[in-house]
């Protein structure tokens, strides 16, 4: 029997589903008279910044050795302290990105902060020639994200 892969199924949640359930449940629940755009961009920040990048900073912090192994392919603990660092910078972006929902002021900051980490980060798996089908589902996501947001900040400033 195949192992479900829950990195990729919560990747798949954080960037197609809440969004649209969030867009759904706005305009036909609370009725919102925000535009469309709008209304993607918010929850898109909420959940594709806000959500995914807290969620992968306390990974990131809490069990440093899935990033270091599963998605670079590095077996040294020495690794661990950096992916930490990196965890909390992630949970640094993810709560602007989680409070943008209730601040609209927080959104501008946390899409460009955000999607620029993801556009960066796209690169850096770009380049490694060893890249794992991890890293290779993780850059997919991360251009997904980036371009995604370039074209909501576009569309909302």
């Amino acid at each position: 029997m195949k192992r479900i892969d829950l990195y990729k199924v919560s990747i798949i949640i954080f960037f197609v589903f809440i969004p649209i359930i969030g867009v759904i449940t706005d305009i036909f629940i609370f009725k919102s008279k925000i535009n469309i755009s709008s209304l993607i961009f918010k929850w898109f920040v909420f959940s594709g910044i806000g959500l995914r990048l807290l969620t992968a900073g306390l990974k990131q912090a809490t069990n440093p050795s899935f990033t270091a192994n599963e998605i670079f392919k590095i077996n040294d603990e020495k690794s661990f302290t950096i992916v930490r660092e990196i965890g909390f910078a992630n949970i640094s972006f993810g709560l602007i990105g989680i409070l943008s929902i209730f601040f609209q002021e927080f959104r501008l900051a946390a899409s460009l902060s955000g999607g620029l980490y993801f556009g960066l980060a796209g690169c850096l798996h770009l380049f490694n020639k060893n890249r794992s089908k991890n890293e290779l589902f993780t850059m997919v996501s991360d251009y997904f994200i980036f371009f995604v947001l370039i074209n909501l900040i576009i569309l909302n400033i």
